[in-house]
């Protein structure tokens, strides 16, 4: 009986995900998993993607360095955790359900994140993040620091330079948005979601 059991989670789990030898990934996800990324250096777009669905979609690379990034997966219930570790001068754009709760950290690079609705716990050791925050009132909660860099936050009248630069804000919505970078910068803007 446990044989069959470790069979069908075995079966599920290569049903639930599939990565090509392009350098794509794919991966179904289940109702209200947050999504948790580790992402190594390189330059990430996320955006809107289909229902149930996560898309890692590689950008072409130099035609002298073909090598393709890894993969690695761990899902829950809960949580489905992916890891992207690409080759020197990576890029991806990642699709995410539009409602998603996204839990990021990037090794160094940029980062932006447009049209996601959720809550948004962004971290980077360096570079550039940009994220669209829709609109600010969505927001019970709003946090960004960095320890030495630039905060440009037009949405909530913040904008801050030098180090050890960090500001709050409450709201009246159900998202909370948590952002830090080590040496950097942080953009928040209000798209068009």
């Amino acid at each position: 009986m446990k044989h069959l059991w470790a069979s069908a989670i075995l079966l599920t789990l290569t049903l639930a995900w599939s990565e090509g030898n392009d350098g794509r990934l794919q991966l179904q996800l289940s109702p209200g998993q947050t999504l948790k990324l580790e992402l190594s250096s390189g330059d990430y777009h996320i955006e809107p993607g289909a229902a149930g669905k996560l898309t890692v979609i590689s950008k072409k690379q130099d035609a002298l360095q073909p090598q393709k990034p890894r993969f690695g997966i761990d899902t829950n219930a809960r949580e489905a955790s992916v890891r992207v570790d690409g080759p020197t001068n990576y890029a991806a754009v990642i699709q995410v359900p539009r409602n998603s709760n996204l839990r990021i950290h990037l090794t160094g690079g940029r980062l932006r994140v447009d049209g996601i609705n959720g809550d948004k716990d962004i971290e980077s050791n360096a570079g550039d993040v940009s994220i669209d925050v829709g609109r600010p009132e969505n927001y019970r909660q709003v946090e960004a620091s960095v320890d030495r860099g630039h905060i440009d936050a037009p949405p909530f009248q913040v904008a801050e330079e030098g180090f050890e630069q960090s500001f709050s804000r409450m709201g009246p919505g159900s998202y909370r948005l948590h952002a830090h970078v080590r040496s950097g910068e942080i953009k928040l803007y209000s798209g068009t979601f």
